[in-house]
C-alpha cells in the first residue's frame, strides 16, 4: 500500500508539473547588470555592484508558472531600484503548498532589515494570506493581477498596498472589484496624468492598470490560456511595471 502511495504522488506530481507554463528565455539572456544566484528554495537577483537596500523583495510565482520566468522582470527592477529580490521556488509550481515558506528566506539574508513581498496570480493570494498570519513581518505587498483570497482581509493591515492589473479588462467586473476593494486598505487610483500618493505613510493601497497588457506579461512564458491579446510589447509592459514599483519603493523611502 505504502508503494502504491508513493507511485500516486508520483503520477500526480509530474501530472501537474507536465502542465506548468515554463519560461521562454535562459537566463544567460538578461541585459541587466545583476546577478543571479540559483539555490534549492530560491533564486536571488541583486545588483552585480553588491550595493544593494536594506529592504529586500520576496516574491511568490503564479500557479503553475516556472519560477524563472520573472527574471527579467525582477532583475530590471532589481538594477533600476538597488533591490535584492528573492523569487521563493514552490513545490509544483503551486504556492498553495507552501504558504509561509517565505519567512524561512527571509531569514537566509540578515542583511535585509525590511521585507516588502510580491505575487503574481495565485502567488499573490498566497502572500496576501501570509501577510495575514505574519503582519508585523511585512511592510508592504505588491498584487500583479491578484488579489487576496476572499478569506483574507488586510483592510485593517499597516502595511501599504500597490496593486497592478494588466489590462482594465481584468478589472471590468464591478462585483469583483468592489470584493477586492474591500479587502484591501483604502485605495488610490494612479493613471500616467495623476500619480499622487496618500498622505497617509500606512494602510493604504494605490492600483494602476496597464492598459494593453496580458495576464502572462508579469513573467516571460506566456501565453497561457484565457489571457486577453496584449497590444502592447512585454518589454513596454515591463518598464511600466518596474516604473510603478520603483516609484512605490522610492514613495515609502524603501530605497
Amino acid at each position: 500500500m505504502k508503494r502504491f502511495l508513493i507511485i500516486i504522488i508520483l503520477l500526480t506530481t509530474t501530472s501537474i508539473l507536465s502542465c506548468s507554463y515554463q519560461t521562454t528565455f535562459s537566463s544567460d539572456n538578461i541585459n541587466y547588470d545583476v546577478t543571479i544566484t540559483e539555490k534549492r528554495n530560491s533564486i536571488i537577483i541583486e545588483p552585480s555592484s553588491g550595493e544593494t537596500s536594506t529592504t529586500g523583495l520576496l516574491f511568490y510565482p503564479g500557479g503553475l508558472v516556472d519560477n524563472h520566468a520573472y527574471n527579467d522582470l525582477l532583475a530590471q527592477f532589481s538594477e533600476e531600484a538597488g533591490i535584492k529580490c528573492v523569487v521563493v521556488k514552490m513545490p509544483a509550481n503551486l504556492a498553495v503548498f507552501a504558504i509561509n515558506s517565505g519567512i524561512k528566506r527571509c531569514e537566509e539574508h540578515p542583511d535585509i532589515e525590511k521585507w516588502i513581498i510580491a505575487g503574481h496570480s495565485l502567488g499573490g493570494a498566497m502572500a496576501a494570506s501570509t501577510v495575514n498570519k505574519y503582519s508585523d513581518f511585512y511592510s508592504g505587498i505588491i498584487f500583479m493581477d491578484s488579489y487576496p483570497a476572499d478569506s483574507v482581509s488586510l483592510k485593517n493591515w499597516e502595511g501599504c498596498v500597490l496593486s497592478l492589473f494588466s489590462s482594465i479588462e481584468k478589472i471590468s467586473d464591478e462585483e469583483r472589484m468592489n470584493k477586492t476593494l474591500s479587502l484591501i486598505p483604502p485605495a488610490t487610483w494612479l493613471t500616467e496624468d495623476e500619480r499622487s500618493y496618500p498622505e497617509e505613510s500606512s494602510n493604504y493601497s494605490v492600483i494602476h492598470c496597464i492598459n494593453g497588457g496580458s495576464h502572462s506579461y508579469f513573467g516571460s512564458y506566456g501565453p497561457q490560456d484565457g489571457d486577453f491579446t496584449p497590444t502592447i510589447t512585454r518589454e513596454e509592459f515591463h518598464d511600466e511595471v518596474v516604473d510603478y514599483m520603483t516609484e512605490f519603493f522610492s514613495e515609502n523611502g524603501w530605497e
